[in-house]
């Protein structure tokens, strides 16, 4: 077998660089500083599991395994630090998989569509219990979070979910009326939703620090600034590094985004940059909404808005399908400041007329890989047999990375459980069109949106053309057998 190599273009050492990371990353290293316990690798090391990426999925699984297999030697590398990737630069919406429900029943059944999302439920209270064990002050809320259609022509977007969740015996989500969804916090622009009660809101990036200095308590040896270049199938698997190598009986790649340059992965997933902001303190301002402080929102949009109040007073405020990855290049090119900030300022100011000149504190841009499923997968690689991954997160990796960990720790140890079993445990069917095709169609069908978007919010009739285009693929990009069962 030959080495699988990375591309050039995966994150090194300076991407994303000191000043290309999120203002939550960046208030967490305030807070706590680096502390020096994992170094960059400069030796050859051996160990039972090494394990690639350092973000919620890697960080859970090392822990995971800690916690089921004592005494089982990990490595853990990371190519900048721990939380500097997707999990410290997200919204920090922490909730189950109900509002997927729809797309859980299509790769399984109902049982199982059923199982994996009553899971995603008690994560939610899991890692809010394990932050207060482990005095993680990840400033984390419970409160509601409301799918609003923040346009008339949102309404009734989740009408689907809220049939098949009834036909499988459970109504964890609750519709509410324009009047109810305004009020919740101070929006007139809110047309209805759905309201889903078991969720909470956190600083991820503060999380994905306090996970890695448990998983450093655990035994787990962590390299951080240690980027992988490639990997060297055999009996064992060697990791190599610019500087060492890890030989280790299994490998876990746990990289998100990075995932769509190995092997086939690429036509199962598209790599969507969004675009975030937090203003600096405005609390009188957000009292005076009348902003239920816990709600956390997303409107029903395809490039979706998504915004929410922080403990100290700020508006945190995105925009998602800022930008798409095109050609050969890599989630690295996503980072930094905003793609469209103006935008976004915009979708703010419609949403938020009394906060359209606050001032902004941090902005920034971070890739998001959105699954053929809208769900994230696991699997084996062909070319690396000791080598599984997981990725697809779709934009909602807080609490669902908490059961991928699961499956990527039964992977490891070698267990037959429900988790290994699951129908998360498996690369989906379906497919995107490589490029040209991709690229080609992310040029017509970005704007195509932001074109259709502009219409609704202002209360006109979308031109027939453009309806045409954009409803070519209900996921904006999504492959259409993978579709049509959302």
């Amino acid at each position: 077998m030959t080495d699988l190599l990375l591309p050039r273009t995966w994150p090194h050492h300076d991407v994303p660089a000191a000043d290309r990371r999120s203002g939550w990353l960046r208030d967490a290293l305030a807070k706590e500083p680096e502390d020096g316990r994992s170094p960059a690798l400069e030796d050859e090391l051996t160990c039972d599991v090494c394990i690639v990426g350092g973000g919620f999925t890697g960080l859970w699984t090392a822990i995971e395994i800690a916690r089921r297999s004592p005494g089982t030697d990990v490595v853990l590398i990371e190519a900048d630090l721990c939380g500097s990737g997707a999990s410290g630069a997200n919204a920090g919406f922490l909730m189950p998989m109900w509002a997927r429900f729809s797309s859980l029943v299509a790769i399984g059944d109902v049982e199982e569509a059923r199982r994996i999302a009553e899971a995603s439920a008690r994560a939610v209270d899991e890692i809010l219990d394990f932050a207060d064990e482990h005095v993680i002050d990840i400033e984390h809320r419970r409160g509601a979070w409301l799918l609003a259609a923040s346009s008339p022509a949102q309404r009734g977007a989740w009408r689907q979910t809220l049939v098949d969740l009834r036909r499988a015996g459970v109504e964890p989500l609750h519709q509410v009326s324009a009047t109810e969804a305004r009020a919740a916090v101070g929006v007139e622009s809110h047309y209805g939703g759905v309201i889903d009660p078991g969720c909470a809101t956190l600083q991820p990036a503060k999380l994905a620090r306090g996970l890695r200095r448990v998983a450093l308590d655990a035994g787990v040896r962590i390299h951080e600034r240690t980027p992988l270049l490639a990997l060297r199938p055999g009996r064992r698997t060697r990791a190599v590094t610019p500087y060492g190598s890890v030989l280790a009986d299994k490998v876990v790649l746990a990289i998100n985004a990075w995932a769509s340059s190995l092997e086939d992965l690429g036509r199962k997933m598209v790599t969507i940059a969004s675009d975030t902001l937090l203003t600096s303190p405005v609390p009188a301002e957000l009292d005076a909404l009348g902003w239920d402080e816990g709600v956390s929102v997303c409107d029903a949009r395809r490039r979706l808005n998504y915004y929410r109040r922080t403990p100290d007073g700020r508006l945190l405020f995105g925009k998602g399908g800022a930008g798409m990855t095109y050609g050969d290049s890599s989630p690295s090119t996503q980072w930094g400041p905003p793609l469209r900030m103006a935008e976004m300022r915009r979708h703010l100011a419609r949403l938020f007329p009394s906060l359209a000149d606050a001032p902004v504190d941090a902005a920034w841009t971070a890739p998001v890989e959105y699954s053929v499923t809208s769900l994230p997968f696991a699997g084996w690689l062909r070319s690396v047999p000791n080598a599984c991954y997981a990725t697809g997160y779709s934009g909602d990796g807080v609490g669902p990375s908490r059961l991928m960990a699961r499956v990527l720790a039964s992977f490891a140890l070698g267990v037959t459980d429900d988790w290994s079993r699951s129908a998360l445990a498996r690369t989906p069917g379906g497919w995107i069109p490589p490029d040209p095709l991709r690229s080609a169609g992310a040029s017509l069908l970005l704007p195509a949106l932001r074109a259709v978007e502009d219409h609704e919010d202002r209360g006109g009739r979308t031109p027939g053309l453009l309806k045409r285009l954009v409803s070519t693929d209900p996921s904006a990009f999504r492959a259409r057998r993978a579709a049509g069962r959302r």
